[in-house]
């Protein structure tokens, strides 16, 4: 993998690891659409002004139709309704649990992938597959008392 792309997904992995601990404290004491409606608040207004300190305004105005249907939908659907359920999970259940069972998306992209996208299943996407369910299961518990 390019160094770049690296430091950014590690980068990734860090932020998103360090803002569970943060959600699942903030969630204690908000219900799960306070929680969202806050943090997309927040994330809306960092991004509004890191965007157009970037002058990427105009790239939006001038996008066409296509990708912006796509933005919509997968924001309504992973941000909107992803998150909130993401939420009320934490609500309810320990980040512990929680977080391994919704480490499992990239199964779903995988399917869609090759059902939408025309992607092919290797050898090694499928080894990964079978990797995701196994920690799955270790690491959340299920089927041992206190599990999920």
């Amino acid at each position: 993998m390019n160094p770049t792309a690296l430091f950014s997904a590690l980068a990734t992995v860090m932020s998103w690891g360090g803002g569970t601990i943060c959600d699942k404290l903030a969630v204690r004491d908000l219900s799960a659409q306070g929680l969202l409606l806050l943090r997309s608040l927040v994330a809306a207004t960092v991004i509004s002004i890191w965007g157009g300190a970037a002058g990427l305004f105009g790239e939006i105005a001038t996008a066409s139709w296509v990708p912006v249907a796509w933005v919509v939908a997968g924001s309504l659907l992973s941000q909107v309704f992803g998150q909130f359920m993401y939420y009320r999970a934490l609500k309810i259940a320990p980040a512990s649990q929680v977080v391994p069972v919704t480490a499992t998306y990239p199964l779903v992209t995988v399917a869609l992938a090759i059902l939408l996208l025309g992607e092919k299943m290797t050898g090694t996407k499928l080894l990964g597959v079978v990797c995701i369910v196994v920690g799955i299961i270790l690491v959340s518990g299920l089927g041992r008392n206190g599990g999920l």
